[in-house]
């Protein structure tokens, strides 16, 4: 069920006019349970909204890593797809089921009241990835996000004169010789670079993925 924001916020504030009036004499003992009456999901698909709105940089209706402050595993568990971006329905799959978690920060005063933005703790609280698939997961991301950044024709691979690597470099990449780098090969080229890509964005690395993967597959 979709409700118009408008709508939950009027629902919301009917609903403390009705507690503050009739449950005074309890209030401290219930502030700490507090819950929505609202429909299952609406917090938090409007946390996920407005969590883009405030942070989509570039208005892609979509959110990179450098983009967010969360950390490298948290964006990698949210990334479902490996697609380098973080999409609407990624975000309020990752929050359902946190509604009352939201409800309560925002009627406590959200951000007036001195918290952490409760979605940036939940995402990065709520992220089971461990080191090893998150370092997996980012190579997955560099090759994709290199190819996107560099296929000008659309083909979904890349030939020598798309991308800036030197011949070697690109022949010693080219697994199977011919004449163009697959999702695949990208993937094994960057096979070990894994942990330095996890640990630029663990550490608050602020480069496009693609450029990153651009200066590493320059080593090679």
């Amino acid at each position: 069920m979709r409700i118009n924001p408008a709508i939950a916020n009027e629902m919301y504030l009917n609903y403390e006019s009705e507690s503050n009036s009739s449950t005074d004499s309890t209030s401290s003992s219930s502030s700490s349970t507090a819950t929505s009456i609202l429909p299952k999901g609406t917090y938090s698909n409007l946390a996920a909204a407005k969590y883009i709105k405030d942070n989509d940089k570039d208005n892609d209706g979509k959110l990179s890593s450098d983009e967010v402050s969360i950390s490298a595993a948290a964006f990698a568990a949210l990334d479902k797809n490996s697609d380098g971006y973080v999409s609407l329905s990624e975000m309020k799959t990752a929050l359902s089921g946190d509604d009352n978690a939201i409800f309560a920060y925002y009627k406590n005063g959200g951000a007036s009241s001195g918290q952490k933005d409760v979605t940036t703790s939940l995402l990065n609280g709520t992220s089971s990835t461990s080191s090893n698939a998150a370092v997996n997961t980012y190579v997955k991301m560099a090759a994709k996000a290199y190819i996107s950044a560099n296929d000008t024709n659309g083909d979904g691979k890349l030939s020598a004169s798309e991308v800036s690597l030197t011949s070697n470099a690109f022949v010693k990449m080219d697994t199977n010789s011919n004449g163009s780098l697959s999702l695949s090969e990208l993937e094994n080229a960057l096979s070990g670079q894994g942990e330095s890509i996890y640990k630029y964005y663990k550490n608050g690395g602020t480069q496009k993925l693609s450029t990153l993967t651009t200066n590493l597959l320059a080593t090679i």
